[in-house]
This record gives C-alpha cells, sequence and structure tokens, in this order.
C-alpha cells in the first residue's frame, strides 16, 4: 500500500482551511454594501394632523400649501360674487395664450370710455383712459392688477378676442379645463355680480397663473411707473408689509363684499413653503389684510415633526472579516423632519458607492416625501462616524 506523502496532505488541510475560510468570510464581505445599512429610524412614519386655531371674519376661506395639503377650509365651495379676483383669470389669458405681445398699441375707442357696461351701473375703479389713447398691452396689465382698473380689463377683452362676449366665453370655457366646476363668468372685471366662483376654485386658477414668471411679477409689485397712467400703486396691501408676500389680488363690490387671493413664501426647517389663500365675503376691505395676516400667523406656525436630529445616528452597519466585528455608524448632517399634516412620512435613502471613506466624509443622503405633498423635502447629507476602508477581499 502506498503512503500520503506528508507533504501533500499538509497543503491539502492548509487549502481546505482556505477554501473552508473563504466560504464563511468572502460571501460575508461580498454581501456588505452601503445600500444595505441596518437603519435605525423607520423608512415610514405615521405623521399627527395638527388642528391649528384658525379665525376668520370672511364668509368663505381656504388655505393650503402650494402641492400640499389645504390647511384651512371654511365654506370653501359655497358660489359667490368674487369681485375683482374675476381679473386673475383675465390676466392669466393674455398671458398664457401670447396671442398679443406686451408691446402691442392698442387704441382706446369710445366703447371703453363711455364704460358700455351692459346696463351695470359704475361704482369701480378706472386708470381712467381717453378716446384715442394708445397704450401698450403691458400697460394695461399693470393698469388691471395693481389699481385693479376695470376699463383696462374691457379694453384687453376686446382687444384679444374682438368683443368682450367671445372673450367670456373663453373665460368659461378655461374655468373647466382647470376644473373650476362651481365658477361662471359674466364679464372681464367683476363687477357683475351674477358672475361667481368659490374660495377653492380661485385657488385652482391661482396656482396655476403663479407659475408663469410674468403673471408672478405683475401681481407681486408693490408700485409700477407706466409710460401711459404714471406711478400705479397695488391695493394689495400685503405686499412691502408682510414678510414673504407675493401676491396676488384685491376685490370690493357692494354684492361680493371685500376679497383677496393671496400668497406668501417662506422658509420653514431649510425647506421653502409657499402658502396660497383665499378669503370672501370679509365685511370690510382695509381690516380684511388683518384677517389675512392672523390666517398666515397661524399657517406658518404649522408644526415641525422631528424625524433625526442633526448630527443623530440614522444607520448602522456591522463588518467582520477574520478579526472580530465592527460597528460603523452614519449620522445625518442637519436635521430630518416633516410638516404635522397627516398621513406619512417616508424617507428616501441614496448611498454612494464607496470602498473607503474618512470620518465625516458624506457617504449618502436622505429626504423625506410626505402624504398630499407633491414636492418632497430637502436631501439631507449622510456622514460616517469612523473612517473605514474596506478589505480587498470584501470590495464591491
Amino acid at each position: 500500500m502506498r503512503r500520503a506523502n506528508p507533504r501533500k496532505l499538509l497543503r491539502t488541510m492548509i487549502l481546505a482551511v482556505l477554501v473552508l475560510g473563504a466560504v464563511i468570510v468572502l460571501p460575508r464581505c461580498l454581501a456588505w454594501h452601503l445600500s444595505e445599512q441596518r437603519l435605525v429610524i423607520p423608512s415610514s412614519v405615521s405623521l399627527p394632523k395638527a388642528a391649528l386655531p384658525f379665525v376668520t371674519e370672511a364668509g368663505s376661506a381656504q388655505v393650503e400649501v402650494s402641492g400640499g395639503p389645504v390647511l384651512y377650509a371654511h365654506n370653501p365651495n359655497i358660489e359667490r360674487p368674487i369681485a375683482s379676483t374675476t381679473k386673475i383669470m383675465t390676466a392669466y389669458l393674455v398671458l398664457h395664450t401670447r396671442s398679443m405681445p406686451l408691446q402691442r398699441v392698442v387704441t382706446i375707442t369710445p366703447v371703453e370710455v363711455n364704460n358700455d357696461r351692459r346696463g351695470i351701473l359704475k361704482s369701480d375703479s378706472e386708470v381712467p383712459l381717453a378716446v384715442g389713447q394708445r397704450v401698450t398691452v403691458e400697460d394695461l396689465l399693470w393698469a388691471l392688477m395693481l389699481p385693479s382698473a376695470d376699463d383696462s380689463a374691457w379694453v384687453l377683452a376686446r382687444t384679444m378676442s374682438g368683443n368682450p362676449n367671445t372673450f367670456v366665453a373663453l373665460m368659461n370655457r378655461t374655468a373647466q379645463e382647470l376644473g373650476m366646476r362651481r365658477t361662471h363668468y359674466v364679464d372681464p372685471d367683476g363687477v357683475n355680480h351674477q358672475g361667481y366662483s368659490t374660495a377653492r376654485d380661485l385657488l385652482k386658477l391661482t396656482t396655476v397663473a403663479m407659475k408663469n414668471a410674468e403673471f408672478r411679477h405683475l401681481v407681486g409689485t408693490a408700485q409700477h411707473t407706466t409710460a401711459s397712467f404714471g406711478t400705479l400703486l397695488n391695493l394689495n396691501q400685503l405686499l412691502g408689509h408682510y414678510p414673504g408676500a407675493i401676491g396676488v389680488k384685491t376685490g370690493w363690490t357692494p354684492w361680493a363684499g371685500s376679497c383677496l387671493v393671496f400668497a406668501d413664501q417662506r422658509e420653514l426647517h431649510h425647506r421653502s413653503v409657499t402658502l396660497y389663500g383665499v378669503v370672501l365675503g370679509e365685511p370690510s376691505f382695509n381690516p380684511m389684510f388683518s384677517d389675512v395676516r392672523r390666517l398666515l400667523n397661524t399657517a406658518f406656525s404649522l408644526p415641525y415633526q422631528p424625524l433625526a436630529t442633526a448630527r443623530s445616528v440614522v444607520a448602522r452597519q456591522t463588518v467582520g472579516g477574520f478579526g472580530a466585528p465592527k460597528v460603523l455608524t452614519f449620522s445625518v448632517k442637519s436635521s430630518l423632519g416633516a410638516f404635522a399634516t397627516g398621513g406619512h412620512a417616508d424617507i428616501q435613502w441614496q448611498w454612494f458607492s464607496k470602498t473607503s471613506w474618512t470620518k465625516g466624509e458624506v457617504v449618502g443622503r436622505c429626504r423625506v416625501t410626505q402624504t398630499g405633498w407633491q414636492s418632497d423635502g430637502p436631501w439631507v447629507s449622510i456622514v460616517a462616524d469612523q473612517s473605514y476602508k474596506v478589505p480587498w477581499w470584501g470590495g464591491f
């Protein structure tokens, strides 16, 4: 019988140990990736819904986050006259359709000067206009939206569509396309109280109109000097007097009462938040702005639900090899949280592909998405709490 070679047997035993070690160690090393962290905070959190103490004198009102939830609604679907907030649609159509260049010159006819309102008594604002006066479309828009000139509304309607009836039909068709099911226009200026809308419908229009940069500039300007009418002042008393106010339109008639569509933008917890709101049927004009300030103050006090404080550990990973296991931790560079508007907050994780890093180095990021919010929270960097280098046998 042939004797086994001791050296060969030893080599075989060593090889077997190495293979066994590879079977035990390498899969563990090779399986570890930054994307496989053990999360300390949950990926989904149920949010409370804050009961904010809103108070208003308006007959109907609504306040909402742009791209987010409705924070307050008071009779939001009641159909009522909306006065000069009608002009939001008028300006939107002129700017949106692009059928009239802003520098187009319009010659004023006796129709506008004689204030042809189909029997409606005039108790509203004018620039005023004069027969034969030559005015640009841009100046007419400034007059329409700052001092709320009704005669400008009729000139724009006639110039764009040939006659007011055609323009009003376009207003109503556009309202239906935007889902404004409880809105009906009868004029381009809102003087006739037979026209109506709701707080909710007006916000549907406003959020679309405010996507137009020219419209935002128009309604967010407190004072503007024109070639045709001199210096015009915006009737919106929030502009320049309330932090973050960016528009949009006032209104008043005896039938509608005082009305305001408003917008405000602030930075809250490293997140840009825009609020839109409407009040209709306020008892009087000047006190309406104090009422709206209270609504905005309440809305911007929306509680913030912290999910992780700055420098807190959000993930851990145990790594091993031939030696004892080692626990690596990863922290968020700044706080991570969501607003208390109910629903869920889900955390999105992104880990960068790395084979080594130093303490404090950014190795990933995360952000919050919330139920009912179209926009996501800002990305928050994730940093390594320890320096580490993945061994060559555990590479990616």
